[in-house]
């Protein structure tokens, strides 16, 4: 029978043994049609819950931007960006300005910190006032840094936004800014370096105030 022959078949070629089928059986190999058998859906959908809970979007949390295009990549960030702003003001920015009303009060009683002789109210009477606060924090990702840039831009001249609110969007401080590049063009002047391209176009190309199209 079957289990005699293949108890006791021993073919071997150079000291290999060679299987050798009983007459009539064959070989029926199986190849996997599913190899995760549905867990990439599941585990896709299990993202998606975990990313709603936390205020993102599935991209975000699974670091799989595949299959996104620029406009879906900005509607899901600006998105979740709204949502982060709203608590860190709800939160961070509440405990900053706790913070820091505790130490500006502190330095009013060490006398560090005079209070201007004309101001209506002390510093008990309008606490709130004296140590109102904006803070920022870090900036917002740039998916295609040219485009935002150009919002920036238009945003501004447009009369729609102000250099503060935009340098705070990058988590920068337009104050500091403007400072810098006063420095850095002295010292490019003091050097003997050409302005900055910016500058320089502005210098070449000012605003057309009369009407008048140049020729």
């Amino acid at each position: 029978n079957q289990a005699d022959y293949y108890s006791a078949q021993n073919i071997k070629f150079n000291g290999v043994k060679a299987p050798h089928l009983y007459p009539g059986d064959k070989f029926n190999l199986h190849s996997a049609g599913n190899a995760d058998n549905g867990f990439s859906a599941l585990e896709a959908s299990i993202i998606r819950y975990i990313a709603a809970g936390l205020g993102l979007d599935y991209a975000q949390l699974s670091k799989n931007y595949s299959q996104m295009s620029y406009s879906t990549i900005r509607a899901a960030h600006n998105d979740s960006w709204r949502y982060f702003m709203g608590r860190r003001k709800i939160i961070a920015n509440r405990l900053a300005n706790q913070i820091f009303g505790l130490l500006f009060e502190e330095m009013v009683v060490r006398k560090y910190i005079t209070l201007p002789s004309k101001a209506r109210y002390s510093f008990q009477e309008r606490r709130s006032a004296w140590t109102k606060s904006d803070w920022i924090g870090s900036g917002r990702l740039a998916i295609d840094g040219l485009k935002e840039v150009k919002e920036s831009v238009l945003r501004i001249e447009s009369g729609l936004s102000t250099y503060e609110r935009e340098m705070a969007i990058l988590g920068e401080d337009y104050q500091e800014t403007f400072e810098q590049q006063v420095r850095e063009m002295e010292e490019r002047k003091a050097n003997g370096l050409p302005p900055p391209s910016w500058m320089a176009l502005q210098a070449l190309a000012p605003d057309n105030q009369d009407g008048k199209v140049n020729e």
